[in-house]
């Protein structure tokens, strides 16, 4: 066994397109920048072995922000009006099925970028 063998996987990302995705579940980690974005959990909905890049959401700023309040409406969800109602939109996603695009941003070489495009079940 080579000593990189275990991250193999990792070299191994999607290509840009779109894909039907779970949502298992949301959390907010701090970052070395001191920031608390939203990070989801999605499984991707076939066989691939292929990584799924990690989906962020910068919700600190009023420019994530107002991506996301565009992601959830393309879900179907209401625009929350409190962060207690922002709890329960992000918590009834918890196990939807819905499109995602994935993208490799030109700006930031090597950035993948996942939008949420529609809920399907």
């Amino acid at each position: 066994m080579g000593m990189f063998d275990d991250i193999g996987q990792m070299f191994q990302e999607l290509e840009d397109g779109r894909y039907i995705v779970r949502i298992e579940n949301y959390y907010r980690k701090k970052t070395k920048h001191n920031l608390n974005p939203l990070c989801w959990e999605l499984k991707l909905m076939n066989e691939s072995s292929l990584a799924l890049p990690v989906k962020v959401s910068q919700i600190e700023t009023n420019y994530g922000f107002q991506i996301l309040m565009r992601e959830l409406k393309n879900l179907g969800c209401l625009k929350p009006k409190s962060a207690a109602e922002f709890a329960e939109v992000l918590t009834g996603l918890k196990g939807a099925i819905i499109e995602v695009n994935i993208t490799t941003t030109k700006q930031n070489e090597g950035f993948r970028d996942i939008r949420f495009l529609r809920k399907l079940y």
